[in-house]
């Protein structure tokens, strides 16, 4: 059975990153994405916290995007707080940055749906990345939309930061 583990309410308070695995050919692959999900992005502030729920169980093998996110909307607190959950599926695993994809929460009945999935309802991200978009979406710093842009607009639709 697809579940979320118990303690997640407490960790999407602190905005951490919801890393659902869903491809598991590749053990030396996904070691190294949670390794570079370690990594504090390059302009954090020293006390910034990096915070992972891994969700590394079988159960969630070959699950799409839309399956993932029926067991989020499936969650009470998870349908109502959680603003994007991480994907480590097969790309994730093969490629040699580990582009973790993101995917929106938001419900297609949302008001604001058509505007936060503007650039699209999900987009690649570098691991080091994520907790920046956790952080923002969750303080409402920052919308879904303006991390998609910038990565639509990247030569090969990865986040990697924002320009300079």
């Amino acid at each position: 059975m697809r579940a979320f583990p118990k303690n997640i309410e407490e960790a999407v308070e602190k905005f951490a990153n919801v890393v659902v695995r869903t491809d598991f050919s590749d053990e030396a692959g996904w070691q190294a994405t949670v390794e570079d999900l370690e990594e504090r992005p390059e302009d954090a502030e020293d006390d910034f916290l990096i915070i992972n729920v891994l969700v590394d169980d079988p159960a969630w093998a070959g699950a799409s995007p839309d399956e993932v996110l029926s067991v989020v909307n499936d969650h009470s607190y998870l349908a109502e707080y959680l603003d994007a959950v991480m994907v480590a599926d097969e790309r994730t695993m093969s490629d040699k940055e580990h582009p973790v994809l993101i995917v929106s929460a938001l419900s297609p009945d949302d008001e604001m749906y058509d505007e936060t999935t503007e650039f699209g309802r999900e987009f690649r991200c570098l691991p080091r990345e994520t907790h920046a978009i956790s952080a923002n979406l969750g303080t409402g710093n920052m919308g879904f939309e303006e991390f998609a842009e910038t990565a639509a607009a990247s030569s090969d639709g990865i986040f990697r930061g924002f320009p300079d």
